[in-house]
């Protein structure tokens, strides 16, 4: 009699991991898209109507509402309900109020100089320029997108409506993103579209690094205590470079935050879509005129992940009308932009900072911003997407632009938002093998790591608030700034007359640039930051 022969076992499943390239970027354009494309144009032609010659003004802000009126979506359906929309904005409003921009909860130190730019723009007619003691001239350079729509209703309405404006318009701004972030959840989770929106928010805005591990270790070794970042902050431990987490960039950059993290989203639910070369000028143009550095990093994301795409034909599906209406839109944008830029610092990080311990630095701060996240993400999720951000952020660093290095600190904030994104992908999808176990339980202690980081970050707004000034302009807020010695501004001002601006810009009406003596400081002592 033969044996019976043991039962076989069911062969495991392979582990499996979600391909971002196949989740995202196929949804199509509705009016949700049609809604972000204009908010982020608005200032852009607010520009142009008051700063340039009517000759200039008039043909580049046609050419920028038809790049809109052609993008699509327009007979697309509104993508959410309209609890859900209503639920957005709240939440977007609540989480501006954390920038501190109505001084109504502690504002960074940043503030005093950004409530100068939205008071110089209220104050008088545009473009705003200043006259020196001395006679020199000076105009306001400066990417405006975040300050304009409020410095307009400043115009009309004085300073303190204006800053209310400016917490209004912020507040829409991340009500769109978070409208994005929903759509984006159902994409990850259709069947738990609520608790993956939890997720994706929470993972989104809490998102940063692991500074907390070398904050503690700098700040024991000066003798302060393991725990003196509290209050402070402390996202430049690396000193050369630094990868704003999200906190990070909301209560100190969000002028710059905004446009790179919508430019994410829009990547994120259109970016595999045939159609989508064809639409691309006219966002990243339009976001340039928020922050040319962050639309930067958006463009070296989103052209490398295009042409892998597309391949040669890319240049076929770029030529468009779209496209270029948008930009003759952002010629006039992009020369204001640059006016006077080349005194801002730039260079090679290696010419920069030619010290034997730079490229140590530069691995040990890639492991705890970066790989940390990257590593254990690409065990349960992958995908082009992920793959060209993880390796920008990696590339980001070796170039220096701007004071206290812009190109990683602003370039980065796209392709950060992509990688947050995919964390919490990695997050919600189930772990199907003991390695995605293990790499889902590493990446929930990292999590704890970054969350001691950004409640360290967001301690900042448990200071007592400062009241913003409404009497000094740009120039004196910048002499006076606890900026003063280490910043010499050339990214807010250019000579006047500049050559490559005469001719098509508005003569700028001079305001001096100092009151007269006597009068009440900027920041009474003991009130400012």
């Amino acid at each position: 009699m033969k044996s019976e022969a043991p039962a076989r076992r069911p062969a495991p499943h392979p582990a499996t991991r979600t391909d971002l390239d196949q989740v995202f970027g196929h949804m199509a354009p509705d009016r949700l898209t049609v809604l972000l494309l204009s908010y982020l144009l608005l200032p852009g032609l607010l520009f142009l109507a008051g700063w340039t010659a009517p000759w200039v003004a008039l043909p580049t802000a046609l050419a920028g509402l038809a790049a809109l009126v052609l993008a699509p979506g327009w007979r697309g359906a509104w993508p959410l309900t309209a609890r859900m929309t209503l639920l957005c904005l709240a939440l977007g409003l609540l989480w501006a109020g954390a920038t501190g921009a109505h001084h109504l909860v502690y504002a960074t130190a940043d503030w005093q100089v950004r409530d100068a730019v939205l008071r110089d723009l209220g104050a008088g007619p545009w473009p705003v320029g200043y006259l020196d003691p001395d006679g020199t001239q000076w105009l306001l350079r400066a990417p405006l997108g975040f300050y304009l729509p409020a410095g307009l209703v400043g115009r009309f309405a004085g300073f303190h409506a204006s800053q209310a404006a400016l917490w209004l318009w912020t507040g829409l701004g991340f009500g769109i993103l978070l409208m994005m972030l929903a759509l984006l959840a159902r994409r990850l989770a259709p069947d738990r579209r609520h608790r993956a929106f939890a997720v994706l928010v929470l993972v989104f805005v809490l998102f940063h690094g692991l500074d907390l591990l070398p904050n503690i270790w700098l700040d024991w070794d000066f003798g302060m205590g393991p725990l003196a970042s509290w209050g402070r902050g402390g996202e430049w431990w690396a000193r050369l470079f630094q990868y704003s987490g999200h906190v990070t960039g909301i209560l100190w950059a969000p002028n710059h935050a905004m446009p790179a993290w919508l430019l994410a989203v829009l990547l994120l639910r259109h970016g595999a879509r045939a159609e989508f070369p064809g639409q691309l000028a006219l966002p990243l143009a339009a976001g340039a005129f928020w922050s040319p550095v962050a639309s930067a990093g958006a463009a070296l994301l989103i052209v490398p992940l295009l042409l892998a795409r597309h391949g040669p034909g890319l240049i076929r599906r770029g030529i468009t009308p779209a496209n270029l209406l948008a930009a003759v839109f952002a010629v006039p944008v992009c020369l204001y932009l640059v006016a006077g830029s080349a005194e801002v610092p730039h260079g090679l990080l290696w010419v920069v900072h030619p010290h034997w311990s730079t490229p140590l630095l530069w691995a040990l701060f890639l492991l705890l911003e970066v790989l940390c996240w990257a590593i254990p993400a690409w065990l349960l999720v992958q995908g082009r997407i992920l793959t060209v951000s993880v390796i920008l952020l990696c590339l980001v660093p070796a170039y220096v632009f701007g004071p206290g290095n812009e190109m990683t600190a602003r370039g980065g904030m796209t392709p950060l938002a992509v990688l947050a994104v995919a964390v919490a992908a990695a997050l919600l999808r189930p772990a199907t093998s003991r390695a995605q176990q293990a790499a889902r339980r590493v990446m929930l202690a990292f999590a704890v790591v970054a969350l001691g980081g950004a409640v360290m970050e967001a301690s900042l707004l448990l200071k007592r608030p400062w009241p913003a000034s409404a009497e000094c302009s740009l120039t004196e807020a910048a002499r006076h700034s606890v900026f003063a010695r280490t910043t010499d501004w050339a990214h807010y001002l250019a000579h006047w007359p500049e050559a490559s601006l005469s001719g098509w810009m508005r003569e700028p009406p001079l305001r001096p640039s100092e009151r007269e003596a006597g009068g009440a400081p900027c920041w009474p002592e003991g009130r400012g930051p």
